[in-house]
C-alpha cells in the first residue's frame, strides 16, 4: 500500500466517527434542518477561527455544547464537515457545494480546503460555470482562481460574452465586466504586435 492510500485510510477512519457520531462533543447547527455532531478537537485543529469562536460564549450555547454556523444548510454543513474529517471530497459533492466551500475556507481560514477548491474549481472551469467561479473569486479576493476564470473566459469568449448569462451577470458585476473587457482589448492589441 503507497502512502497516499494510507492517508485516505487514516482520513477514513476519522471520517467513520464523524460519520456514526462516535464520541461526538459538540452540535454544529446549520441555519436550516437539524444539528449535526461533530468533535470539537477537529474543528479546533483545522480552522484558528473555529477554536475561538469555540471559546467564545456569543457563538456557542453552554447547556447543549453546540455551535451556530448559519452560512451553511444542513447539506452544505455535512460536506464542509466531511471535508475537515476527510481533507478531499467526492467531484460531484465539490461541484454541487463549490461555492459554500470556498467562502468557508476564506471565512474560516482553512488553508487546505482553501488550495483543494482553487484546484478543483480550475479543474472544473467549463464555458457553463466560468462567470460564477469569477464572481465567488473575486467575492473571496481569491487571485489564483480570478486569473485563471478570467483567461478561461478570454479563451472561450464569445461562447460566454454572446448568451443571456453573461447579461445577467453584467447586471449584477458591473466592476467585473469591465474587468474582462480591458482584458479582452488587451489581448486583442497583444495578439496583433508582431
Amino acid at each position: 500500500m503507497d502512502e497516499r492510500q494510507e492517508l485516505i485510510g487514516f482520513h477514513n477512519d476519522t471520517a467513520e466517527a464523524f460519520r456514526d457520531g462516535i464520541y461526538s462533543d459538540i452540535q454544529v447547527k446549520p441555519s436550516s434542518g437539524p444539528s449535526i455532531p461533530a468533535h470539537k478537537f477537529v474543528l479546533e485543529t483545522r480552522s484558528e477561527i473555529l477554536k475561538t469562536m469555540l471559546a467564545s460564549d456569543l457563538c456557542k450555547a453552554a447547556p447543549d455544547e453546540s455551535i451556530f454556523l448559519p452560512e451553511f444548510n444542513h447539506e452544505e454543513l455535512e460536506t464542509f464537515l466531511e471535508f475537515l474529517y476527510r481533507g478531499y471530497l467526492a467531484t460531484e459533492k465539490f461541484e454541487k457545494h463549490s461555492c459554500s466551500l470556498l467562502i468557508a475556507a476564506d471565512k474560516y481560514g482553512i488553508p487546505h480546503l482553501l488550495k483543494f477548491c482553487e484546484r478543483e474549481l480550475i479543474k472544473l472551469l467549463h464555458s457553463s460555470n466560468a462567470l460564477k467561479v469569477l464572481e465567488i473569486s473575486d467575492v473571496v479576493s481569491n487571485e489564483t482562481l480570478k486569473l485563471a476564470a478570467l483567461k478561461f473566459i478570454l479563451l472561450q469568449y464569445k461562447e460566454i460574452v454572446l448568451t443571456p448569462a453573461f447579461d445577467e451577470f453584467a447586471k449584477k458585476n458591473p466592476q467585473l465586466v469591465v474587468q474582462i473587457t480591458r482584458a479582452s482589448l488587451t489581448r486583442e492589441e497583444n495578439m496583433k504586435k508582431p
